[in-house]
């Protein structure tokens, strides 16, 4: 379940109340990258691996910004490529 909370020095508080079965649990909190200082180098890695990671980066989001190609331009869906699709589709529905 995602529930909705506000970070305040230190304390989760969240938004609504929720009552919990016990007084204390791990949860996953998910922050925006842009409310996270600079962190630097916390496991001290040495400046090539940094600047590989750092073009890994890059090109990742190269691709995923790339634009997509015009349908005209798309291969033909395969017979097989279909039934990936229905199997994910079902998937979805269970």
């Amino acid at each position: 379940m995602q529930v909705e909370a506000i970070y305040d020095n230190g304390r989760v508080e969240f938004t609504h109340p929720l009552r919990l079965r016990h007084d204390r649990l791990r949860v996953l909190v998910e922050v925006p990258d842009e409310e996270i200082a600079d962190l630097g180098n916390p496991y001290n890695l040495p400046p090539e691996v940094l600047a590989r990671a750092a073009r890994m980066r890059t090109h990742l989001d190269e691709i995923r910004n790339a634009p997509l190609p015009p349908d005209d331009e798309l291969p033909p869906v395969s017979g097989k490529i279909l039934e990936r699709i229905e199997a994910f589709t079902l998937r979805e529905d269970h």
